[in-house]
């Protein structure tokens, strides 16, 4: 791995008790999340693995890993936001429509949306686009779904096997966000965005809202105290559930927080150390094999939460994620078999290269987090195998 690549940044904005606004944290307070997952047949709580061989290896005290390659038969968390933000979007049109619309515990099971009411659009390296086609499929309802140039072959076939149009857009990520805004604008469509902009704010709020059922599951039967998470960030939305979660809901004392974003793809980064400390935009190609993460412009909506709720924004090399895939993949004694994919392997890339870069960079953020002996850290595998292709010819 090459050191001077990797960045460490402690964060100066960091608030003990952020004070957000009550507008924006509405949807993370409201009491049917995890009832609207519950109603959906493929439901189940995906498995928190521990991984002691490899802790004590690293010198830790424990290594905990959700392992979101589970979750719902799709290989990745983003169903969880999809499915909320969509529900909350029916319900709100049919109450405005004065229709009845089933409870959020029985939603999935008994929606009687008229087929065809609405077109769902969204941009995507894979795994959101993946979670709205589903979650449109489910529904009766169209999806039209754009993605970079770059997005995995295997990527494009698994949305398209949900029934979804993927346009295929020339340029980033960012890119492929702009082009569905303006074409949603043009014939009518319905976004159905994790990242948000001027003028759209409500749903992406409640995608960040449905990715609390993930942290729910971790800690309904887990009495063990967590002393650092760390969580892989594209544009901030799992970031901000994250930061809500454990700056509000979680007790005291509460873990720290580090963010990871891929070299070169560090847009939360890159915006904690601007001078105002306000969102910046990354220019040119975005190139990461971490292709969830490739974003070049955090959330609005999930920014604040980002800034004053995390402890250290860090960024890791592609070299760093393919060595997380194989120690997943080959662990370590009797530890399980994980399979990630290469924006899952995210934090175990960062774990790895906080416990074994010997640079004062790395022994200063090891001392800001107190990474000890005794330290329990969780980690969030986002996603599996995505990409099997990618997949087999980095562990093999």
């Amino acid at each position: 791995m090459d050191e001077m690549m990797t960045r460490f940044v402690s964060n100066t904005h960091r608030r003990t008790d952020p004070d957000w606004p009550a507008d924006t944290v509405a949807a993370f307070s409201a009491p049917d999340i995890s009832a609207v997952h519950r109603s959906l047949p493929e439901y189940r709580p995906t498995p928190l693995l521990s991984l002691p061989n490899l802790a004590h290896e690293l010198g830790i005290g424990e290594i905990l890993v959700k392992d979101e390659s589970h979750r719902f038969g799709l290989k990745a968390f983003k169903a969880l936001g999809s499915a909320y933000a969509i529900y909350r979007f029916v319900q709100k049109h049919l109450h405005e429509a004065g229709r009845q619309y089933p409870p959020a515990d029985q939603f999935y099971r008994e929606s009687t949306l008229p087929k065809g009411t609405f077109v769902f659009c969204t941009a995507t390296d894979g795994n959101h686009g993946r979670g709205v086609a589903w979650i449109a499929r489910k529904l009766s309802q169209r999806a039209v779904i754009y993605m970079p140039t770059n997005s995995a072959r295997a990527r494009i076939q698994n949305i398209r096997k949900e029934g979804a149009e993927v346009i295929v857009v020339d340029g980033t990520y960012d890119d492929a966000v702009a082009r569905c805004a303006k074409d949603a604008l043009a014939h009518g469509w319905q976004i159905i965005s994790d990242t948000s902009w001027p003028g759209y704010e409500e749903i992406p709020r409640w995608i960040q809202a449905g990715y609390l059922t993930m942290f729910g599951e971790i800690h309904a039967n887990n009495d063990a105290d967590i002393d650092i998470v760390i969580v892989p960030a594209g544009v901030g939305a799992l970031a901000a559930a994250a930061a809500w979660y454990y700056n509000r809901v979680y007790p005291e004392p509460r873990p720290k927080l580090v963010s990871v974003e891929p070299v070169g793809a560090d847009c939360l980064l890159q915006s904690i150390l601007s001078e105002t400390g306000e969102p910046v935009s990354l220019k040119g190609e975005l190139a990461s094999i971490m292709a969830g993460l490739n974003c070049g412009t955090p959330s609005q909506v999930a920014w604040p939460f980002v800034k004053l709720g995390f402890d250290l924004f860090m960024t890791v090399t592609d070299d760093a994620a393919r060595e997380a895939m194989r120690t997943y993949y080959y662990p370590k004694g009797e530890d399980p078999r994980i399979i990630s994919g290469e924006s899952g392997a995210a934090g175990l890339a960062a774990l790895l290269t906080l416990c074994n870069e010997s640079s004062i960079a790395a022994a200063d953020a090891r001392a800001h987090l107190d990474l000890s002996p005794s330290t329990k850290v969780l980690l969030l595998n986002t996603e599996g195998d995505t990409d099997p292709e990618g997949f087999k010819s980095i562990i093999s």
